[in-house]
């Protein structure tokens, strides 16, 4: 699967480019063997004059791919390339990753209806699955919402009219199945200062952040403006069925509040509860909550990973690299001597199975 957030914002640059007189292009993975900078289902654009927003390999590529993407600019004409990285010394490109890597090119202009409606729709921020027919001929995007089109007028395959949201980007019979979701969304429980480079780090890494506190004073665009929504109703939010599957991070130095935040955090189907603090503060919270047992919880006391952190922006690193692990389903844990960086989710992930459970 992908990010809406990342289409969206190619999309944006693609339509202002054309708005502005330049033609340009989508150019996306679709397909990664061995080491690569990025997975299937990445994306970046390309203009005519120059510009690219976004990036598919940290640099190395997009130099080379710009010359494929001039010519399919003027002709207008998708087309498929091959990266053999394993093979980059014939041709002199050095690139670091040892992978093989397919790109699509895709020419997107301001004309296309199909393309304007498919902007359109990402912007409702639900999930959806665009297919591609490689290296052109059909394209189809189908929502969450019922919502659905085809640049050729054809009927959706049959076997993707129902799709799993959280599937990953792949061919299948020369189609790109490419699944794209909007970001996880992280409620913060406290508008103190050291919520705020938390904040800022988890929108940064793709997070929707939603801050609760009952202190319109704190709580606001001036002080959090890297937030989603400031919440001033602290009431309900567990109700909020947008909300339900989100990940929590409680935070407000204040216990009672702290046991509010965790009461609802503990009815909102949360994937992760991260309570700052000691761990005895929180089994105490818990034990006033008549929260027991708590094994089937996703609460992490003490919150974040052991990094020795100390500030409040090495904290917010220790907090936010622990949201990353979940919300990947990794282990964590030191890349040096792996073979692989970028594992399957599932099983060999992070799992419920396989969290610490917090100590009784």
């Amino acid at each position: 699967m992908s990010s809406i957030r990342e289409a969206q914002k190619i999309f944006e640059a693609i339509f202002r480019a054309e708005n502005e007189g330049h033609h340009s292009c989508l150019l996306m993975i679709t397909a990664v063997n061995g080491s690569a900078y990025r997975r299937p289902g990445a994306k970046m654009m390309m203009a005519d004059d120059g510009r690219m927003v976004g990036t598919l390999s940290g640099g190395c590529l997009e130099g080379d791919l710009y010359h494929y993407a001039e010519a399919v600019m003027k002709t207008q004409v998708p087309q498929m390339h091959h990266y053999n990285l394993v093979e980059d010394e014939m041709w002199g490109l050095g690139i670091g990753c040892k992978g093989e890597i397919d790109v699509l090119i895709e020419p997107i202009g301001v004309n296309y209806s199909f393309w304007q409606e498919f902007f359109q729709e990402i912007n409702q921020d639900v999930p959806l699955l665009l297919g591609l027919q490689l290296p052109q001929g059909e394209r189809f995007y189908h929502s969450a919402s019922g919502e659905k089109a085809s640049l050729l007028s054809c009927n959706i395959p049959v076997e993707v009219a129902e799709f799993p949201y959280s599937a990953p980007t792949i061919v299948q019979d020369d189609i790109l199945l490419d699944y794209l979701v909007p970001p996880p969304k992280l409620i913060v429980a406290g508008a103190g200062h050291d919520a705020k480079p938390v904040v800022e780090l988890a929108r940064r890494v793709g997070f929707d952040v939603y801050i609760l506190d009952c202190r319109p004073l704190f709580n606001n665009s001036r002080e959090f403006p890297w937030a989603t929504e400031w919440i001033v109703e602290e009431d309900g939010v567990s109700h909020r069925r947008e909300l339900h599957g989100a990940f929590w991070l409680i935070m407000n130095h204040h216990q009672a509040r702290d046991e509010a935040a965790l009461l609802q955090a503990m009815h909102a189907h949360s994937r992760y509860i991260g309570v700052l603090g000691p761990l005895a503060r929180t089994r105490d919270m818990l034990k006033n909550l008549h929260a027991t047992p708590v094994d089937n919880l996703p609460i992490f006391s003490p919150v974040g990973l052991d990094l020795g952190a100390e500030t409040p922006e090495e904290v917010a690193i220790s907090i936010v690299s622990e949201l990353m692990m979940i919300r990947q389903e990794t282990q964590g844990g030191h890349l040096t001597g792996r073979e692989k960086i970028h594992w399957p989710s599932g099983p060999s992930g992070y799992s419920k199975e396989s969290k610490p459970r917090l100590a009784q």
